[in-house]
């Protein structure tokens, strides 16, 4: 008797923990780790988004940069603590979906691993050039100049995988020519090449390149976003220029671990969009050459392994390999 007593005690507890955690949470600060270092897009789209969210939530959602391995000792960091909901990750499409081909052994399973929470944003590439080192005006010139190159042309990346390499390889495939990449610890010293003329073209995120182009230093040929950018309107998107095929959005997005209770991953999903939704996030994220990409947490899910997919189909197309 005593035992029944006692098992249905248990049961009637357990019945209450997920409407307690609901009407509790969240009852301290919130850590919103980016497993990149600071300066970058993961990092600057994370911060802009904590100020506003620290608002909707009621709790101060603190920043914190744990670079290391392209993203994968954050990434590890997070997965391996409590999934409470007090701690979440920024995550980018290529940690999504190029990181678990690159490195193997990581075990990196996403879509198992960690629940969508909002998507943030996302970041046009511009395949850019030297006005004064290249005649080539339009994507089309480009093209034609490396398929008659006698030694082809080079492009600059940040290594295998990153997006600058997975644009310039598709970019590639697609036009049939051929192109070195060559690869740069991160925008600064690539743009610098490009500029002086070491290297042909590069895929560079609009936040770093936008004020070359907009200085003259640099010429943008096509932008990696569905629609042309205000802030630079003359310049056609990939698939006005020809090449539907490289139609990928680089988007970045906020994830908890798997097994953060329901209720709070519902509590968050609500607050995220209504973040990315407002006006002054908008502007905020246009202003630093950002788009802010809203997804109705309904269709997270299916967003995550949509758009999972199609980068590492992109990526098993150029070839990727772990290193």
């Amino acid at each position: 008797m005593a035992l029944m007593k006692a098992l249905a005690t248990a049961i009637a507890a357990a019945a209450l923990v997920s409407p307690a955690v609901a009407d509790t949470w969240p009852a301290k600060p919130i850590t919103l780790l980016v497993p990149f270092s600071a300066g970058g897009p993961t990092d600057f789209i994370a911060r802009l988004v904590a100020e506003p969210l620290s608002r909707e939530l009621g709790q101060q959602v603190i920043v914190q940069n744990k670079p290391g391995a392209s993203g994968n000792v954050g990434y590890q960091s997070v997965l391996n603590g409590p999934a409470d909901g007090y701690t979440l990750m920024h995550n980018t499409v290529g940690m999504q979906a190029i990181n678990p081909l690159m490195y193997p052994n990581a075990k990196m399973h996403p879509l198992q691993d960690y629940v969508p929470i909002g998507t943030t944003g996302a970041m046009p590439n511009l395949l850019v050039v030297n006005p004064e080192r290249t005649s080539a005006k339009t994507l089309a010139d480009l093209v034609k100049q490396g398929r008659e190159a006698p030694h082809g042309l080079s492009f600059a990346t940040f290594g295998p995988g990153s997006s600058p390499h997975v644009y310039g390889a598709l970019l590639q495939k697609l036009a049939k020519f051929q192109a070195v990449g060559v690869a740069y610890k991160g925008s600064a010293n690539a743009v610098t090449d490009v500029i002086g003329g070491q290297v042909d073209f590069l895929f560079d995120s609009m936040s770093t390149s936008l004020g070359q182009v907009q200085a003259g230093r640099l010429r943008a040929l096509a932008i990696t976003s569905a629609a042309r950018s205000p802030m630079l309107p003359d310049v056609p998107t990939l698939k006005e220029a020809g090449y539907a095929g490289l139609d990928l959005k680089f988007w970045f997005s906020l994830q908890a671990p798997k097994g953060t209770p329901p209720e709070v991953v519902t509590k968050l999903r609500a607050a995220v969009a209504n973040v990315v939704a407002s006006e002054a996030y908008r502007k905020a994220m246009q202003e630093r050459g950002a788009e802010a990409l809203s997804v109705a947490p309904a269709e997270l899910d299916a967003f995550f392994k949509r758009e999972t997919a199609q980068w590492t189909d992109a990526a098993n197309t150029v070839g990727l390999k772990a290193e």
